[in-house]
Formats: structure tokens, C-alpha cells, sequence
């Protein structure tokens, strides 16, 4: 017993002599590898913005935190990693520069982990160039064989575009007057995660009397919140730009983008 004892209060020591020191060597590295991961995304952002001859962080009020080059006092482009959940266990990283015209001018996949030889196909320069010139992700043909990982790709470059795009090439888009819209139905289409999202818009009286979304190809257990939330808020609050739902937030930014594309066609 006392050898039990004794053996035991010897093993307590060690472990606790071994904690402490993994814990003080933790304490150690960690500040230089958060710096060391804090220059290769500094870096991986001046890459993507080669025009620049200055950078600067920013932080905007939604907490997104991005990159913005400047030539002299021109802004030349924007830049930011995003994360995109595809089919492995760890999201997609990559990083995405927009040209001053809003763009994408470079992706980059920093990390992922789906599978060998079928997602990891997503990193071959011949898909990252689909992206190139673009300034939505609509027209980008996803990999066969891997339209998950590829998918989410596109969902990632999508938001860097939303948040880049209004920094980089500030637009002058006019709020939809619904009252100059003459009553009928209109059909409009967006893009989604997966693929098109299709809609039908009714405006009678100055109002939407009813939006439907008539087709998508996203997630039906995901998108279908958005499918039945998004054009609810807009029929209560009359307002095309809404809050995306949340889980589903590609799905209702396609919706949105549907619905502006029906109501565009009513004044033309």
C-alpha cells in the first residue's frame, strides 16, 4: 500500500512538473507565433494587392478586418481572408485581393483539408483564374466531382466581394422606388451557394403584394429559412435590402439579389 503510495504521489509530481513546463513554453511561443502569423497574412495581403505602395489595416464597423493599398493617396485595391466551410473537417482560408474597379484581381488558398486528389483540386491555378476579373461569382463553374469544396470557394470570393466592393469602387446604386413600379409580376434571378436562385416578384399599388422564391439549388434544410424568411421581411418592412437569416446567408444575399433583378426589369 505504502508503495502504491508512494509510486502515485511520484507520478503527480512529474506530470505536474511536465504541465508547468509545457504551460511555460506555450506562454513563450505563443506571442511569436501569433507575430509570425500575423506578417505571412501581412504579406500574403501585399501579394494580392501588388499595385500598392502602402497597406493598411482596417477594421469596419461590422468587425471585418481587411487590407487597403494605396498609391499615393489613391486607393488601388483591398484585400481579405475569408473562410469558407467546404468538406473537410477545417474551413477553407484563403485570401482574396479586389482591384480598384471591384474585381477580384488574386485568390490564394492559405489552408485547407478536404480530401486529397477530389476538394484539394480547388487549389490548381486553373480554377483560382475563373475568379480573376470578376466582379460577382456568378458565372464561375464549379469543379465536377467536387462541388462542395468548390462551392464554398465561391461563397468565400462572394464575400469578399460584398465587403471589398464598397470600399474599392463605392457605387452609386439608387433605393428601389416601389411606387414608380407599375403593378404586374416580375421574374428576376440571383446566384446562390450552390447555383441560381429564381423569383417572382408581385407589386400592386406601390407595394410587393408577393414575393416567392420560385427555384434554388442551395441546401434544402439550410436555405429553406432564408426561402421562407427573406421575402417575409420584405413584405412586412416593404425594403428589398433586409437582413440575410442567419446560417443561411449566401441563400438570402442570392434572394435579394433576385428580387433587385426582377423590380430593375419593371423600369427599364
Amino acid at each position: 500500500m505504502k508503495n502504491s503510495l508512494k509510486l502515485g504521489l511520484i507520478l503527480m509530481i512529474i506530470c505536474a512538473v511536465a504541465g508547468g513546463g509545457l504551460a511555460a513554453v506555450y506562454a513563450m511561443t505563443k506571442p511569436v507565433i501569433e507575430r509570425r502569423e500575423k506578417e505571412d497574412l501581412l504579406m500574403a495581403a501585399k501579394e494580392a494587392i501588388p499595385a500598392a505602395t502602402s497597406i493598411e489595416e482596417v477594421t469596419d464597423e461590422k468587425g471585418n478586418r481587411f487590407w487597403v493599398g494605396k498609391s499615393g493617396e489613391e486607393v488601388v485595391g483591398a484585400a481579405i481572408r475569408v473562410s469558407a466551410s467546404g468538406f473537410g473537417q477545417s474551413p477553407i482560408e484563403m485570401m482574396v485581393g479586389v482591384d480598384k474597379e471591384g474585381k477580384v484581381a488574386s485568390l490564394e488558398i492559405l489552408s485547407l483539408s478536404e480530401t486529397p486528389g477530389v476538394g484539394s483540386r480547388v487549389k490548381d491555378p486553373s480554377f483560382l483564374r475563373r475568379f480573376v476579373g470578376k466582379k460577382d461569382t456568378s458565372g464561375v463553374d464549379t469543379i465536377s466531382g467536387a462541388t462542395i469544396s468548390s462551392s464554398a470557394v465561391k461563397g468565400g470570393v462572394s464575400r469578399a466581394l460584398e465587403i471589398l466592393g464598397p470600399v474599392v469602387a463605392p457605387s452609386e446604386e439608387r433605393p428601389i422606388d416601389l411606387a414608380s413600379i407599375p403593378d404586374g409580376t416580375y421574374k428576376g434571378a440571383g446566384e446562390g451557394l450552390f447555383g441560381p436562385i429564381e423569383v417572382s416578384v408581385t407589386v400592386a399599388g406601390g407595394k410587393m403584394t408577393k414575393v416567392e422564391v420560385t427555384s434554388y439549388s442551395d441546401t434544402p434544410e439550410i436555405a429553406g429559412q432564408a426561402v421562407k424568411g427573406v421575402p417575409r421581411a420584405m413584405l412586412e418592412t416593404q425594403k428589398v435590402e433586409v437582413d440575410a437569416v442567419s446560417g443561411a446567408t449566401f441563400t438570402s444575399k442570392g434572394i435579394i439579389q433576385a428580387v433587385k433583378d426582377a423590380l430593375s426589369k419593371a423600369t427599364r
